[in-house]
């Protein structure tokens, strides 16, 4: 069914609100990683202190993703989008005077809850104004966002900290959320707001076996770059005496790939089915993931990075339209709650992942963790599969 041009408009505001949203809330999320840990240090924290300084952020996002997941059904999508705004300019600026360690752990949690807000407003945005069909594209563009502020924030960061001072990174995130302010009043102001006034409860959703299943998935795609960090930049230290400058290169390498790759993988996967996207994606990581710490030739390292990179793509982008359709097939039409459960999924890989990856790799070796871990996945794909065959009545195409 053919759109009016008004549709079309307020769908293109849309994905640029969103992916915007998504770009500048991970640029400054990275911007902090090249700077925090040294700035930390000089306030007198422990190794374990930052740890948790770090940490920080997907515990709040954790604890503030259901509340407003509820909140975004019952008031709209608008105002959740502007509260996040508020509050991660407000966290930019708490870093840039921070003279306390506790004052950047309150500046990091404040992001991760203004990260709760953009991240579930977003997308059950998109998924309003997307059709079933055209989801899966619009929520990869959405997506390459993420990929481009994860990408750029820690080379912007350590740029303009070492150009400047402390302070001017975030002077500079600053000013772009400001422009991002602008730009979301002004698209946001045609697009017609989205509600439900009826209370769900989000234990509600833990009936869908389905969903569930898409959760665990989700839960996986968050926790493999999270499984790199901790172990593999001294895996490249020893192997290639790799120095910072070049591991810093390494790991973009996967997120320059996710990002090329989502746009392409969310069209792709809503032509084969979101459900062959997902399975296809389980089945790339667990072979690609074991390869990541077998290389002895540095060029074989950055290719396998790389295919791991697309592999995590394959398997996250899905799954944001495969939740949408499951939420919409069963009736419920509860976007904020759909995508605040995406959200909580994802902070549990987070979490789980660096812990997983370290307590394997300090047992055995970084290639038997990163084995065990490419089983599980791999375990986890033909569960998933078998579900699926089994299930009668189905919300998965």
């Amino acid at each position: 069914m053919k759109r009016s041009k008004g549709a079309q408009n307020k769908q293109k505001a849309a994905l640029i609100v969103v992916g915007l949203a998504v770009f500048i809330d991970m640029l400054i999320y990275g911007l902090v990683v090249p700077i925090l840990p040294r700035y930390a240090d000089s306030l007198g924290a422990t190794q374990t202190e930052i740890g948790f300084l770090f940490s920080n952020y997907a515990i709040a996002l954790f604890i503030a993703t259901p509340v407003f997941g509820l909140l975004t059904d019952r008031i709209g999508r608008k105002t959740p989008l502007l509260w996040g705004l508020i509050g991660l300019i407000a966290s930019t600026l708490m870093f840039a005077i921070a003279h306390t360690l506790w004052l950047l752990v309150l500046a990091r949690a404040l992001q991760g809850i203004a990260a709760a807000m953009t991240w579930t407003a977003g997308l059950a945005l998109l998924a309003d104004q997307y059709p079933s069909e055209e989801r899966g594209k619009a929520m990869g563009l959405a997506l390459s966002g993420q990929a481009a502020g994860t990408l750029l924030g820690p080379t912007i960061g350590g740029w303009l900290y070492q150009w400047g001072s402390y302070q001017l990174p975030f002077y500079f995130a600053i000013s772009l959320a400001v422009i991002d302010a602008v730009l979301r009043l002004i698209l946001l102001h045609d697009i017609p707001e989205a509600k439900n006034e009826k209370y769900i409860s989000p234990f509600s959703f833990m009936k869908n076996k389905d969903l569930l299943l898409v959760i665990g998935v989700v839960i996986i795609g968050a926790s493999i770059p999270s499984v790199l960090e901790p172990t593999l930049p001294l895996h490249l230290q020893h192997n290639f005496s790799a120095n910072p400058g070049l591991i810093g290169l390494l790991f973009a390498i996967p997120t320059l790939a996710y990002g090329l790759a989502t746009p392409f993988i969310g069209q792709f996967s809503s032509k084969i089915g979101y459900k062959n996207g997902i399975l296809l994606g389980l089945l790339m990581v667990s072979i690609a993931l074991p390869l990541t710490a077998l290389p002895e030739i540095l060029s074989f390292q950055a290719i396998i990075l790389a295919v791991l990179g697309v592999s995590m793509g394959m398997v996250l982008a899905p799954c944001l339209p495969q939740l949408a359709d499951i939420s919409q097939r069963s009736g419920i039409h509860s976007y904020g709650i759909t995508f605040a459960l995406y959200n909580t999924a994802y902070s549990i890989g987070l979490m789980i992942g660096p812990i997983l990856s370290s307590t394997l790799t300090d047992l055995m070796n970084i290639k038997l963790s990163y084995l065990i871990i490419g089983i599980i996945v791999f375990i986890y794909m033909f569960v998933l599969a078998s579900a699926l065959r089994k299930a009668k009545n189905s919300y998965l195409p």
